[in-house]
C-alpha cells in the first residue's frame, strides 16, 4: 500500500475502520512488542478475528489458546460460531467437544437458542454429533 500509487500512500496513513480503537493498539503492541495485556475474553474474541483477517498467525494461536482455556458453557456457542465463521476447524473441534461433554447445559441455555436461529445448520450439525456419540459411541 504504501509503496503503490495507491491512497495510503498518498495521504501517508494506512485507515483500518474495522477495528475498535482498543483491538487497534493491542494489536499495535503485540505487533511491536510480541506482549499481550491483561488478555479478557471480549478483546480475545476481537483479537482473534483481526489476526484471522491480517494473517497474524502467533497473535490468532495465542487468542485461540486463551478462548479455550476459559471456554465455559456460556460462552461455547458464541466460540463456535467464531470458529464457523473463521473456518477454524481445530478450534471448532474443540468447542465442538466441549459441548458434547456438557450437552444438557449449553442445549438448554438462552445461547443455544440464539445459535439455533443464527445459524441453524451449525446447531443441527453438533445434535448430529450428539446423536452420533450417544447411538454409536464415537
Amino acid at each position: 500500500m504504501m509503496s503503490n500509487d495507491m491512497k495510503e500512500k498518498i495521504s501517508g496513513s494506512i485507515s483500518v475502520e474495522d477495528l475498535e480503537d482498543d483491538t487497534a493498539q493491542q494489536l499495535l503492541l503485540f505487533l511491536y512488542t510480541d506482549y499481550l495485556e491483561d488478555l479478557q475474553w471480549e478483546t480475545a474474541t476481537k483479537l482473534y478475528c483481526a489476526a484471522d483477517k491480517y494473517q497474524i498467525e502467533k497473535l490468532r494461536l495465542i487468542c485461540s489458546s486463551f478462548l479455550i482455556e476459559n471456554l465455559s458453557v456460556p460462552t461455547a456457542t458464541e466460540l463456535l460460531l467464531l470458529s464457523d465463521t473463521h473456518g477454524d476447524s481445530d478450534l471448532q473441534n474443540v468447542v465442538e467437544n466441549f459441548i458434547l461433554e456438557h450437552d444438557e447445559q449449553v442445549f438448554c441455555s438462552g445461547e443455544w437458542e440464539n445459535i439455533m436461529g443464527a445459524n441453524p445448520q451449525l446447531a443441527m450439525k453438533i445434535k448430529h454429533l450428539k446423536y452420533k456419540t450417544k447411538k454409536f459411541g464415537k
